[in-house]
């Protein structure tokens, strides 16, 4: 949703086009400077975007309620952003000529906004990443910047070139045909993918590129545990964080269920650092155990393994996905798009615990009985290469079994 003008969006964006601009197009190398000193960009209170949304609504018919923008807002600040000429401001008392919103979405929000599952306009508070959470993608949600306001869209984005939102693609759905070249002097091409998904309703600013480069010993993997030193592993972290840290009695954290499971490790540099358990009903994955030596907290690595167990369980068919969760660490699970259900709290091991749930399709390529039987015997998660049994196959059958 978008109203601007488009010849001075170009100017102040350097002249770009998508054939000629710098190949160095990252956001922090903007020409900032020259913008701001037309225009300046703030964060307003919700009377203000009630009265810079109702000032929208005559170039841009149907916009979202003001009432969710406010909510969005109160929920992470840095959705919401006034735009004013320079020489109209005033600091005594702010008041914006235009406005920029974005949706910071997690992991399964960009999944549901590129295959088509997120209300836009009425968008679930678990799909957008709060303030200090690092989004999975950016959603440029509603743009009203007429004439010189233009100049300040850069200003905004940029600030989405700050370290804990670099490198996360930018979105953007344009709903007129100017709309369709709007963004085109900043990056943004046709088309969009996120995680395996693509779709071609969506404009997407590729900044992949602006991630730091990983130096080649400082690796993460996550994978299914599959021999009896990786099961040790396990353990060992179990043990140091549930009964060493948390004081769990040994019966409680080890409580019978581990055989009947599937469980995931996490290395980094070669180093096991995290574990998680999963188990399977008829109508539900339960994912629990989640660990995370002190050595390698605040690094995302929660994340990367809850990521982990989500493919996985998409794999296998599961559209439902349940948990408890401690209540001090429910935004790690909140970030990959789990919601707290209602009703029941619980409490064991001495820690206070509440139920969430993840809703998702299953993935496209899950495993189902019409596929090939050999593809079904492979080693769990890894159905995409084939498994020692295929190559058996070769040996053709055995003398007992011919005579």
């Amino acid at each position: 949703m978008t109203a601007l003008d488009l010849d001075l969006l170009r100017k102040t964006a350097g002249g770009r086009t998508m054939e000629g601009r710098s190949a160095a197009h990252s956001l922090d190398r903007m020409t900032a400077l020259q913008m701001a000193k037309r225009t300046v960009i703030f964060n307003v209170d919700a009377e203000s975007i009630g009265s810079l949304i109702d000032a929208a609504r005559v170039d841009i018919p149907g916009l979202t309620a003001n009432r969710l923008f406010q909510t969005v807002a109160n929920h992470n600040p840095d959705t919401f952003w006034a735009i004013a000429r320079r020489d109209r401001f005033d600091i005594n008392s702010p008041k914006g000529d235009g406005f920029l919103a974005v949706l910071p979405l997690t992991h399964e929000g960009t999944r549901r906004l590129i295959d088509g599952r997120l209300d836009t306009k009425n968008p679930e508070l678990c799909y957008v990443a709060r303030q200090s959470e690092r989004p999975a993608g950016i959603y440029v949600w509603a743009i009203h910047a007429k004439g010189v306001l233009a100049a300040g869209i850069p200003l905004v984005l940029e600030k989405f070139s700050a370290p804990l939102y670099r490198g996360v693609n930018i979105y953007s759905r344009p709903v007129t045909k100017g709309g369709l070249r709007v963004l085109e002097p900043l990056g943004f091409k046709p088309g969009a993918q996120y995680d395996g998904l693509f779709t071609s309703k969506l404009q997407m600013f590729d900044r992949s590129g602006d991630l730091p480069q990983i130096a080649p010993n400082d690796t993460v993997t996550v994978q299914v545990v599959r021999s009896m030193d990786e099961m040790a592993r396990v353990i060992a972290i179990r043990g140091a964080i549930y009964m060493g840290e948390q004081r769990c009695p040994f019966e409680e954290e080890f409580d019978g269920n581990d055989f009947s499971a599937t469980h995931l490790i996490c290395h980094k540099n070669g180093e096991p650092v995290g574990c998680m358990r999963i188990r399977y009903f008829a109508e539900f994955a339960k994912l629990e155990r989640l660990a995370v030596r002190h050595e390698g907290r605040g690094g995302g690595l929660a994340g990367r393994i809850l990521d982990a167990a989500i493919d996985l369980c998409r794999k296998k068919g599961y559209r439902v996905l349940y948990a408890h969760s401690q209540r001090r660490f429910l935004k790690v699970w909140e970030s990959r798009g789990f919601r707290m259900m209602g009703g029941r709290e619980l409490v064991f091991s001495d820690f206070d615990y509440v139920e969430v749930k993840l809703e998702t399709e299953k993935d496209p390529h899950s495993i189902t009985l019409q596929d090939d039987p050999y593809k079904i015997i492979r080693p769990e998660g890894q159905w995409d290469r084939p498994g020692i049994l295929e190559r058996s196959a070769g040996r053709g059958l055995c003398q007992a079994a011919t005579q």
